[in-house]
C-alpha cells in the first residue's frame, strides 16, 4: 500500500512552527516548564541557541513539541471533559504566545491528521488511534478542551539526553550533511521510541537520563 507522506507546506509549517516553539523559549521563562524532565545543561542550551542555530535546529523535519499525542491517560481525560468550555478561555498560568502556540500546533495537526494521518505520524509521531480520536471533533470542540489543560505542550521527549544532546550538537551544525544527518537520525529515534507507552515515559522521566553515545566536534556558533 502506498502511503502519502508529508507535503513541502506540511514541512514549512512543521518549520514555522518549530520556530515559533524555540523563540517562545528564549523570551517567555514561563514556558520554560514545558522542558520538564530535561537535563539542566541541554535545558540551559536550548533556551541559549542564537538566532542562527534556533534557525538550523527549526529545519527538523518534526515538531520539536509535542502535544502528548501518545499519552492516552493525558488525552482520554481531555476528551471525557465536559465541551461546553468557552473557546477563548484561557488557563491563568497560560502565556498569551503559549496559549497562540498550542492551539496553531493543534490546528495543524488536527488538519493533517484529518487528511493523511500517515503524514502526522512521520510529523508528530501521533497513533492512529489519537489522530481517530482527534478528527472525530471540530477543531474548535478541541481547542475548547485542550483550553482546560496548562501542560498540553511539552517538548518532545524532553527526558532523552541522547535525542537533544544530537540535535543540539550535530542539530545546529553550520555543515549542511552533518546536520541534515541528524535531523534524520533523531527522526528515527522519535519514530521508534513513540511505540513505548507515553504513561511509562513520563513516569520515568526523572531516571530515563542517559549518557551521549556520540560526541562529535563541531564549531556551531554563527
Amino acid at each position: 500500500m502506498d502511503y502519502e507522506g508529508p507535503s513541502a507546506v506540511d514541512y514549512e509549517n512543521v518549520f514555522s512552527l518549530n520556530g515559533a516553539f524555540l523563540a517562545l523559549l528564549r523570551r517567555e521563562p514561563a514556558a520554560r516548564r514545558c522542558m520538564l524532565g530535561m537535563p539542566e545543561a541541554l535545558a540551559s542550551r536550548l533556551v541559549a541557541l542564537n538566532a542562527h542555530q534556533a534557525d538550523r535546529l527549526a529545519r527538523t523535519p518534526f515538531l520539536l513539541f509535542s502535544l502528548r499525542e501518545r499519552d492516552d491517560h493525558f488525552w482520554n481525560a481531555v476528551f471525557d471533559a465536559p465541551a461546553d468550555r468557552d473557546l477563548f478561555s484561557v488557563p491563568p498560568s497560560s502565556t498569551d504566545e503559549l496559549g497562540r502556540l498550542i492551539a496553531a500546533g493543534l490546528g495543524f495537526v488536527w488538519q493533517l491528521a484529518k487528511h493523511n494521518p500517515y503524514a502526522a505520524r512521520l510529523i508528530c509521531g501521533a497513533s492512529l488511534h489519537w489522530c481517530e480520536q482527534l478528527t472525530e471533533r471540530t477543531i474548535l470542540h478541541v481547542l475548547a478542551l485542550a483550553g482546560m489543560q496548562q501542560d498540553v505542550l511539552v517538548a518532545r521527549a524532553a527526558p532523552d539526553t541522547e535525542l537533544w544532546s544530537k540535535l543540539l550538537k550535530c542539530g545546529i551544525s553550520r555543515e549542511n550533511e552533518v546536520r541534515h544527518a541528524a535531523h534524520i537520525s533523531a527522526l528515527q529515534c522519535v519514530l521508534t521510541s513513540a511505540a513505548v507507552p507515553a504513561s511509562t515515559r513520563w513516569a520515568n522521566a526523572a531516571c530515563a537520563v542517559r549518557t551521549p553515545a556520540l560526541r562529535v566536534a563541531d564549531d556551531t556558533d554563527a
